[in-house]
């Protein structure tokens, strides 16, 4: 069974510039290039900038990646062996991966075929306020991965774009938001953009420039 995110991989150009600027966004990363977060982490690969994949985990990797072959494929989404590690302390309070993000053309199409591919159950229907994109929500445990085709100029629409359909942004669960922000602050980066979730709920947003290509979200408490 797949039980929820285990990692998302980001392409850097160097490897000493990315663990730079995502350190100035309040991440812990290790001279590895790995973020470590409650069951979760991000990795950083020597590529092409941008958000390049998202492994799911697995309880089962050897069935599940047989059951998923057999279905056909999905671009962008791999498994991966169900693998916590101890979760580091960040500087802007993040505690998890809340979701990760796909930009489609087609979210109706792309979310039966993901679902099919992966064997999960139609996902849940939702209006991204922030992004401004018509999102299917595969919930997986404590994170989720979400398909989005834009339906208003913004941030996936922007996205698609930029690098055309794929994986484009990161949105953690944090402690506190200021915290967050002023770590940011205090580090030379500009204010993250602000708005408000379908879930009613303040989240902000560092924009790609300033993070590898990648939009890094954050959702919590002020």
């Amino acid at each position: 069974m797949l039980t929820r995110i285990d990692h998302v991989a980001i392409g850097v150009a160097d490897l000493v510039a990315g663990i730079a600027a995502y350190t100035r966004i309040g991440f812990e990363v290790d001279e590895r290039g790995v973020a470590r977060t409650d069951g979760d982490h991000l990795q950083f690969v020597l590529g092409s900038e941008g958000l390049q994949s998202i492994a799911l985990a697995s309880d089962d990797l050897a069935a599940d990646s047989a059951a998923v072959r057999a279905r056909g494929s999905v671009d962008w989404v791999r498994l991966a062996k169900n693998n916590g590690q101890p979760a580091s302390w960040h500087p802007n309070r993040v505690q998890r991966i809340e979701r990760a993000y796909i930009a489609v053309t087609d979210v109706a199409a792309s979310a039966a075929h993901y679902a099919r591919v992966l064997g999960l159950p139609a996902p849940k229907m939702e209006r991204g306020t922030v992004i401004n994109a018509d999102m299917a929500i595969f919930q997986l445990g404590p994170t989720a991965l979400g398909l989005a085709q834009p339906n208003a100029p913004g941030v996936c629409a922007d996205a698609l774009a930029r690098r055309g359909p794929g994986p484009f942004q990161i949105l953690y669960r944090t402690r506190s938001m200021d915290a967050a922000a002023k770590w940011m602050a205090d580090h030379g980066l500009p204010p993250p953009a602000r708005g408000i979730r379908n879930t009613g709920e303040q989240a902000m947003l560092v924009m790609p420039e300033h993070a590898c290509g990648v939009y890094i979200g954050f959702v919590g408490p002020e």
